[in-house]
C-alpha cells in the first residue's frame, strides 16, 4: 500500500477523543520524566552524595540517550507500528525508574536516567499517531493537546516532586514514575489503535553509534574542561575525538540509503528553518529550570540563596509549567490564524524578557517565579509553532522520522546548553562551598542571548499563507520526501 493510500485510510479511521486524551497522557508522562527530578536535584545530590557536575549528568544522561533513541525508535515505529513502539518506550521509562529508585550511587542513578531517556521516543511516536489518525481540520488542536500534555506533565511534576521528596524521600519521585508509566501503558493498550501507516526502511545502527559517542565526547569536553584544563592534552584529545566522530556521522548519514538522521530533513526548507529554531530554543530555553533549583535551595548565607525545601522549589517552578500548558493550548487555537512564524517570534520575546529579569533582579521568590513563568509561556508557543511546520510538511510515512530529526536537533542543543550552564556555574568563584551569584547571572544572560538568536531565526519560519498553501498542495498531490530527503516525489 502506498503512503497516500495509508494516509487516506488513517484519516478515515479517526482517533477518538479518548485516544487523543491517552496520547496526551503519554506526552504528559514524558513531561514528568523530565520535570519531576528538577526540583529534587539538590535533594538527589545529597541522597547520592553527588557533586554539581554529577547531578548535571542526571539531566544530560537522559537527554543524551533521547538523542539516539528518538530517531532510532521513531524509525522502528514507522516500520513495525507506532503504538507498539510507544508501549516499549513506556516500558523503558518504567525500567529506568526502577533502577534509579534502587540505586545507591550517582553512577548507577545516571545509568537509570539513561534507560529512562531511551523511552523519549514517546514524543515523536505520539505526534506520528496523531498525524496518522486525526483529520487535517482537527490536527492543529490535536497537536496543541499533545504539546499541552507534555507541558502539563512539567507543571504538575514541578509541584509533585516537592511533595514526594518532602513527604517521603528523594527517590520517591522514581517510584512514582514507575507506577505512572505502567498505568499509561495499560491505557494505550486499551484505547489507542495501531497506526495503519508503515514504511519499508532499514535501521542505521552505525549512525546511531557514531552520533551517541560523538555527543558523549563533546559533552564530556564541556563538563570536564574546567577541571582538566581547557588547553590540556586530555581536553584537546576528547574534543578532537568528538569532532571526528560527528564528522564521520555526517559522512555516513549522507551515504547510507536510509539514514538514522535524514540530512535532507535537516537542511531542506521548511525543515531547515524549524530545526534551526529548535537548536536556538533547546540551547537557551531550558537553562532556567535547571539552574533555578540550585539558587532556591542554596542557603541565605550565600547572599542570593532562598534556602527553600523541595516543595518550595516546586512552587516556584509550578507557574512555569502552567504557563507552558497555556502557551501550548493557545498556540494550537491561533496557529491557523497567525502562522508558525508569529508564534515562535512571540515566544522569543517572552524568553528575552524572562531572562532579562532573572539576570538583572536580585533572586527572590517573586523574581524567580515571574521570570521562569514567562519562559514557560514561551515554551508552549514555540513548540507548537515548530511542531506544526514539521508535521504538516512531512509525508504520512515519514512523520515520525521528521519529528525525530527535529527532536534530535533540539535535544542536542538542550544537552549542550545544560552542560555549558553548569560548567559556567562550577567555574565561578566560590563563597564557602557555594558558587557566587555572578555565575548564575552569566548563565541567565546566556539564555537571553539565545532567545534573541531565536527571535532572529524565527523570520525564516513559514508564515500563515505559505503554510496553508503548502498543506493544500500536499493534500492535493500526495507528495512526500524521498528516502534520501533531497527531492519531492509525486
Amino acid at each position: 500500500m502506498t503512503a497516500s493510500a495509508h494516509g487516506r485510510r488513517a484519516s478515515a479511521e479517526s482517533l477518538g477523543v479518548g485516544g487523543i486524551f491517552v496520547l496526551s497522557l503519554g506526552a504528559f508522562d514524558f513531561g514528568l520524566e523530565q520535570s519531576l527530578i528538577i526540583p529534587a536535584l539538590p535533594a538527589l545530590a545529597d541522597h547520592y552524595g553527588a557533586s554539581l557536575g554529577a547531578i548535571a549528568w542526571m539531566v544530560t544522561g537522559f537527554v543524551l540517550a533521547s538523542i539516539v533513541a528518538i530517531p532510532l525508535v521513531g524509525r522502528l515505529g514507522d516500520m513495525f507500528g507506532k503504538r507498539r513502539m510507544l508501549l516499549l518506550s513506556l516500558a523503558a521509562f518504567a525500567i529506568g525508574s526502577l533502577v534509579c529508585a534502587l540505586a545507591d550511587s550517582s553512577g548507577l542513578a545516571i545509568a537509570g536516567r539513561v534507560i529512562q531517556g531511551l523511552g523519549s521516543a514517546v514524543t515523536p511516536l505520539t505526534y506520528g499517531l496523531v498525524r496518522d489518525t486525526v483529520p487535517p481540520d482537527r490536527l492543529p488542536r490535536a497537536i496543541g493537546a499533545v504539546v499541552g500534555g507534555a507541558s502539563a506533565g512539567a507543571a504538575i511534576g514541578f509541584l509533585l516532586s516537592g511533595l514526594l521528596v518532602d513527604a517521603f524521600s528523594a527517590v520517591a519521585v522514581f517510584w512514582f514514575l514507575l507506577g505512572f508509566a505502567i498505568l499509561i501503558a495499560i491505557a494505550v493498550w486499551v484505547l489507542v489503535r495501531e497506526s495503519p501507516v508503515r514504511a519499508e526502511v532499514r535501521l542505521d545502527g552505525g549512525g546511531a553509534a557514531l552520533l551517541g559517542l560523538g555527543l558523549l565526547a563533546l559533552l564530556l569536553t564541556i563538563s570536564r574542561g574546567s577541571t582538566w584544563g581547557w588547553t590540556s592534552g586530555r581536553t584537546l584529545v576528547t574534543l578532537g575525538a568528538a569532532l571526528a566522530l560527528l564528522a564521520a556521522f555526517a559522512l555516513v548519514e549522507d551515504r547510507v540509503r536510509q539514514p538514522l538522521v535524514n540530512l535532507g530533513l535537516v537542511v531542506t526548507r521548511p525543515f531547515a528553518s524549524a530545526n534551526l529554531c529548535a537548536v536556538a530554543f533547546g540551547y537557551s530555553f531550558f537553562i532556567a529550570v535547571f539552574v533555578i533549583p540550585q539558587i532556591a535551595a542554596a542557603p541565605a548565607s550565600t547572599g542570593y540563596g532562598l534556602g527553600l525545601s523541595t516543595t518550595g522549589i516546586g512552587l516556584i517552578l509550578l507557574p512555569t509549567g502552567v504557563a507552558s500548558v497555556a502557551g501550548g493550548l493557545a498556540g494550537g487555537r491561533v496557529l491557523s490564524r497567525v502562522g508558525p512564524r508569529a508564534l515562535v517570534a512571540s515566544g522569543s520575546v517572552l524568553g528575552i524578557a524572562g531572562y532579562t529579569l532573572l539576570a538583572l533582579a536580585h533572586p527572590s521568590p517573586a523574581t524567580l517565579t515571574i521570570g521562569s513563568a514567562a519562559i514557560g509561556l514561551a515554551w508552549g508557543l514555540i513548540l507548537t509553532g515548530i511542531a506544526s511546520v514539521v508535521i504538516r510538511s512531512a509525508s504520512p510515512d515519514s512523520t515520525s522520522v521528521a519529528v525525530a530529526v527535529n527532536a534530535v536537533t533540539r535535544n542536542t542543543a538542550v544537552a549542550i546548553g545544560a552542560q555549558v550552564a553548569f560548567a559556567i556555574i562550577a567555574g565561578a568563584d566560590v563563597a564557602g562551598t557555594f558558587p557566587v551569584e555572578s555565575g548564575y547571572t552569566w548563565v541567565f544572560a546566556m539564555g537571553g542571548l539565545g532567545a534573541a538568536v531565536l527571535m532572529l531565526t524565527s523570520a525564516l519560519m513559514p508564515g500563515r499563507a505559505l503554510l496553508v498553501a503548502r498543506e493544500g498542495r500536499a493534500r492535493g498531490r500526495g507528495y512526500g520526501w524521498s528516502s534520501r530527503g533531497r527531492t519531492l516525489n509525486e
